[in-house]
């Protein structure tokens, strides 16, 4: 008994991942690249398709499918991916996955201001209600940056995560849990969409997949140096499943909308 519970509450397998880890995983010298790239290419091209409906469900529909925490939150993430993933492309000597990453997190950096944007001129009374101005929405969007961005940072640090390896996933187990509750409360189909979660849905699963990318990286990451990786997945997929369980209990929206535009499936 004592073993396993020490197992689950009082072993730590080092502290963190190495950038090494990066390069040793993405070279091709590695047996493993080809599933290793595989996987890294789903997980991240699956992260660009959840933000490609996000701003074609509120340019569309006129309402995203994510709060203004997560849009403030993935701002913070990945604005500063950026300058994290070009300074362990330096601290390495150069290398082709930080800085493709780099460049990822200047597109979906873009995608967040642009969903920002949209918060402040497209779903502001929805948001903050008919009294805030345009002027008091962007103060307020401000506001939440400031809080997430140092937070993050100093999250990061907190957790030793040289390559924000770790807050990465988090960004997943909030892309599987966040939407369905914010579609829940809103207690309308528009600004969701059913094909969004079942993209959700095969992202969570793929990101805590015994073989998912954080895994191909690192020991780290394996379900026997970190079961609580696991267990959380376990929940954040529950969550994605029962999203697509709240859509179907949810008046269906219709088909053409008063724009005279057609909704998003």
């Amino acid at each position: 008994m004592w073993q396993f519970l020490d197992s689950l509450f009082a072993t730590y397998h080092g502290t963190t991942y190495q950038l090494q880890d990066f390069v040793r995983a993405f070279s091709t010298s590695n047996p493993h690249f080809w599933s290793t790239f595989c996987v890294a290419g789903l997980t991240f091209a699956i992260g660009f398709v959840e933000y490609i409906y996000s701003f074609r469900l509120v340019n569309r529909e006129g309402k995203s499918p994510y709060n203004l925490l997560m849009h403030s939150y993935y701002f913070a993430i990945d604005s500063m991916g950026i300058f994290v993933f070009a300074t362990a492309s330096h601290a390495v000597g150069g290398f082709w996955i930080f800085q493709f990453a780099a460049v990822a997190e200047v597109v979906w950096t873009l995608f967040e201001v642009y969903n920002l944007v949209k918060c402040v001129y497209v779903e502001r009374e929805e948001i903050w209600g008919k009294d805030v101005t345009v002027r008091d929405a962007w103060w307020r969007v401000a506001g939440w940056l400031v809080v997430m961005i140092p937070t993050v940072n100093l999250f990061r640090i907190f957790m030793n995560d040289p390559a924000m390896l770790k807050w990465y996933i988090f960004t997943n187990i909030l892309m599987g849990i966040m939407p369905g509750l914010y579609w829940e409360k809103r207690g309308t189909q528009l600004g969701a969409s059913k094909g969004l979660a079942i993209v959700i849905m095969i992202g969570t699963i793929n990101s805590f997949l015994p073989t998912n990318m954080w895994a191909a990286v690192s020991s780290y990451f394996s379900v026997q140096n970190n079961p609580w990786f696991y267990v959380v997945g376990v929940v954040a997929i529950a969550f994605s499943i029962r999203s697509l369980l709240v859509l179907h209990r949810l008046p269906d929206k219709p088909k053409v909308l008063p724009n005279g535009k057609k909704s998003i499936w």
